[in-house]
């Protein structure tokens, strides 16, 4: 029997870790190439309708649209936010909180960034932890907002689309999907509305979604559900149908298209369906509009609806960075302080991104000629040739910095410093682009104002670009070859195009300016593939585990022992009074146990972490920690599964007497009966004894048919075993069994970790020995003793209880062809011991089934010691 949680193996001490498998590489790669595919359709669709479309045309259609058409857009489109920041209001009525200001500014700023990266990337559940825990919401309140908001969002698209393409569909449908199967999405879209009131109306029992419980809201809640749903896809449409000229487009027909082109844009994750639904809405609304009208009005559309309110969002969350430093006030004191915090330099990073993007949109366009004549009076040729050159470096630089901007690095500050200058000099030089260089300085102005939340100091090529970066990176270059090619196809190519320069030959210019661009990128992707490969994980060095212990003395637990294993990286916070341990699995990065240290710098040293795990790839994940600290994974977004309990025997109280002990005294008179004796041999005393302990170590390993284990198991090292006190039974002094012995600072708490006896032993002297180290600790003045996890055990369940409830108790009670579940909590409760719940905190949704995988494969030193053969003893 082993004191903590069990599992075969261990992984060797040097070996290197964190390798990711080739399913998982796989698997973050699928959805953006899927999305990139989706990109390249939409792009060839463009390409294709406008073909007989000029770049002038479409610029002289978007300079023509009425003023009073853009004062319109505005104002549905500010109507339009106010409606949103109504669902998460809701929301907080639904799970019975009162909703307040606070509220609808942060679900603004939300939508005004969900918007632009994608929906499902930024309204998922961990943002919503990460802006309202700091309220007092508990984890359940949360997921419930979660689902409702996001239930509210799809509940006009419901009754909307499915009215469209069931009794109106647009008529370019067809030319999409055959009509019969439009008819039929839409009848099947409006039978589930009907479903969701039905059950509204009819049940009053939370609904059972795989592992979710979702209580059903009053039919009231219900019916301004779909209210404010409708008015919010109604809204959206109607702020682009203004933009449109008059034609015999109806409001209805273009709702209907602007629908489903809003969910290809969904389905296909690209950030904020950029491309793919311009190349919809064109298929959709060919028979009413010419592509130059529908391009000019999406072009609008975009500033309008998706970049302005994005901007007021950069401000609101600049300018609460700012009153913060200046205020100087705690780094997640505040009630908004903590969304600035995490989403600024997020923020931040996609505005350089959109900057980075511009100057190589308007590096590939033509100059306006206006703008020309003044340029011919006032600058150089030599300059103007510079400024396009100029523009495609910056603008391949913001490309790339913004992910480090994204990670809050000081490198990719500086970096985007110096890049945005670049980028508004060569604005000026190239085409007394003003407006250009007015939104590359409102980025840097922002920039400069977040300075201190770049505190960062990792390498700036040491992080891994994530599949979506380099996806973006791809199709703004493409995009930009592309825009290129369709502005200047008039021109017809010749390699004197290369070596031509003049004022008015815009073609050359945008051409060299474009294959800048292309090598750059190219040069970078090469660049990342030929750097070393990231050092593996660092296992903990002397001076690591001197200040480690320095750190474990200030706290009462026993686990922060398995630091001493060197089997974990050991981080430790910018202060030092806090270090967490952790190690990795294919793509799962797990800390083990709570941080130890100054509950003060948990947080900082929480979000390195996660920045850590970010560089790279990783999945953040916290194993075995207390319901004390939930509150503080919840603000990084994570959410948490029952592990089991933890057992812990109050000593002072611990007993031989009455009848309830007899079994124990039974235990002890027979381990006195066979000649046993238990001593404690202190740590100095150790090295002597440590063949003799290797002996029964191995003996009790062959005897098992398992090997080692590791993580959050102690495992047989001289190093580490030389370390603690032992106890010791002996038989005529043949050593017969051992345990390791945790004795906890100020002696609060005392354990064991490695319990190792030989084949031959007398039957119960494992529990002998745990009864005299009981003892033995109560006489020494401990307080409890850790006997470690049942694992599984103390899942309540019930009729919503969730998925993983369900399983971990029906293995709980069925399940010991695999473990020993159910009997490894009968043993320890005959200690009547108090029990503390454990949790697995993780990033949520479908992440649980490889999370719970990789963790045991970790604990088990691979997949392949998941599948010895071994039982706890």
């Amino acid at each position: 029997m082993e004191a903590h949680t069990q599992a075969p193996d261990a992984p060797p001490v040097d070996a290197p870790q964190g390798s990711p498998s080739r399913a998982s590489v796989l698997l973050r790669w699928l959805s953006p190439l899927a999305g990139l595919a989706l990109f390249a359709a939409a792009v060839w669709v463009l390409h294709k309708a406008l073909q007989d479309v000029s770049y002038r045309e479409v610029r002289q259609t978007m300079h023509a649209l009425p003023g009073s058409a853009l004062w319109m857009a505005m104002g549905f489109t500010t109507i339009n936010y106010c409606i949103l920041c109504c669902f998460d209001l809701l929301a907080f009525l639904y799970v019975g909180r009162r909703p307040n200001w606070k509220v609808a500014v942060t679900s603004f700023v939300g939508y005004a960034v969900a918007n632009n990266v994608g929906f499902a990337i930024i309204s998922g559940t961990s943002v919503r932890y990460r802006f309202y825990s700091r309220w007092g919401l508990t984890a359940d309140e949360i997921s419930r907002i979660v689902v409702f908001y996001s239930g509210t969002f799809w509940l006009g698209f419901l009754v909307l689309s499915g009215y469209s393409m069931a009794l109106d569909p647009p008529p370019g449908m067809s030319a999409l999907l055959p009509s019969a199967l439009v008819s039929l999405i839409g009848w099947s879209l409006i039978g589930i509305g009907v479903l969701y009131i039905s059950v509204a109306v009819l049940r009053r029992k939370p609904v059972r979604v795989w592992r979710w419980t979702i209580p059903v809201p009053p039919p009231r809640i219900v019916v301004l559900q779909f209210m404010l749903s409708t008015v919010d896809w109604t809204l959206a449409g109607a702020g682009f149908y203004v933009l449109l000229p008059r034609t015999e487009l109806t409001f209805g027909v273009l709702l209907g298209a602007f629908m489903a082109a809003q969910l290809v844009g969904l389905i296909s994750h690209v950030p904020g369906g950029v491309g793919v639904f311009e190349g919809t809405m064109i298929i959709l609304l060919g028979p009413y509009l010419t592509p130059s009208q529908i391009i000019s009005s999406l072009v609008v559309y975009r500033l309008i609806y998706y970049i302005a309110p994005l901007s007021v969002a950069l401000v609101i969350l600049v300018a609460d960075e700012v009153r913060l430093r200046r205020q100087q006030f705690a780094r997640f004191g505040t009630w908004f302080g903590n969304v600035s915090q995490q989403l600024a330099p997020r923020v931040l990073a996609m505005f350089m991104f959109l900057g980075g993007a511009l100057l190589l949109v308007s590096g590939a366009t033509p100059t306006e000629a206006h703008r020309l004549r003044w340029i011919d009076h006032h600058l150089p040729l030599v300059l103007v040739e510079a400024g396009y050159l100029i523009g495609s470096v910056a603008g391949v630089g913001l490309l790339i910095v913004s992910n480090g901007v994204a990670r809050r690095l000081d490198m990719a500050y500086y970096l985007g410093v110096v890049m945005l200058a670049a980028g508004i000099g060569a604005s000026l030089l190239k085409g007394a682009d003003y407006e250009e260089a007015a939104m590359l300085a409102g980025v840097l102005v922002a920039l400069a104002a977040s300075r201190p939340a770049f505190d960062r100091r990792t390498g700036f090529f040491a992080a891994k670009f994530s599949p979506g970066w380099v996806f973006g990176l791809v199709a703004v270059v493409g995009a930009a070859v592309w825009l290129g090619f369709f502005a200047f196809k008039h021109v017809e190519y010749s390699d004197e195009l290369w070596w031509r320069f003049a004022l008015n030959q815009d073609a050359p210019r945008a051409l060299r300016a474009t294959m800048l661009a292309i090598v750059l990128m190219l040069a970078f992707g090469v660049l990342r593939l030929l750097k070393p490969a990231p050092a593996g994980i660092l296992l903990p060095s002397d001076e690591d585990l001197q200040n480690a212990s320095r750190l474990i003395q200030s706290q009462s637990s026993t686990v922060p022992y398995l630091v001493y294993l060197r089997d974990k990286t050991v981080m430790f916070s910018d202060d030092g009074q806090a270090f967490l341990m952790y190690a990795v699995q294919g793509g799962t990065w797990v800390a083990m146990g709570d941080p130890v240290g100054d509950p003060r710098s948990f947080p900082d040293l929480i979000r390195r972490f996660f920045e850590r795990c970010d560089d790279y790839g990783g999945v953040p994940v916290f194993y075995q920690v207390g319901k004390e600290r939930l509150h503080q994974y919840a603000d990084f977004g994570l959410t948490f599964a029952k592990l089991g309990e933890e057992a812990f025997v109050d000593l002072p109280s611990f007993h031989m007497d009455g009848a309830e002990r007899k079994p124990f005294r039974l235990v002890l008179n027979r381990f006195a009966k066979a000649g046993l004796t238990f001593r404690i041999a202190p740590a100095e005393e150790v090295p002597a004894l440590l063949p003799r302990l290797r002996e029964v170590s191995d003996e009790w390993l062959r005897g098992k048919r398992s090997a080692e284990k590791g993580f959050s198991l102690g495992f047989f090292s001289p190093e580490y075993a030389r370390r603690f006190p032992v106890a010791l039974v002996e038989q005529d002094g043949r050593l017969v069994a051992f345990a390791t012995v945790w004795p906890g600072p100020d002696r609060a708490e005392l354990s064991v970790d490695l319990m190792r006896y030989r084949t031959d032993a007398p039957r119960n002297v494992m529990e002998a020995l745990l009864l005299h180290l009981m003892l033995w600790g109560r006489d020494e003045g401990y307080r409890r003793f850790n006997l470690g996890m049942a694992p599984l055990s103390g899942l309540e369940v019930s009729a919503v209880a969730p998925a993983w409830t369900r399983i971990g108790n029906f293995l709980f009670q069925r399940g010991e062809a695999l473990y020993n579940f159910q009997g490894l909590r009968t043993y320890k409760e005959k200690f009547h011991p108090a029990w503390e719940p454990r949790y697995l905190a993780y990033p949520g949704g479908l992440a649980l089934p490889r999370v719970t995988a990789d963790v045991s494969a970790l604990i088990a030193g691979g997949y392949r010691g998941i599948f010895r053969r071994g039982r706890p003893g």
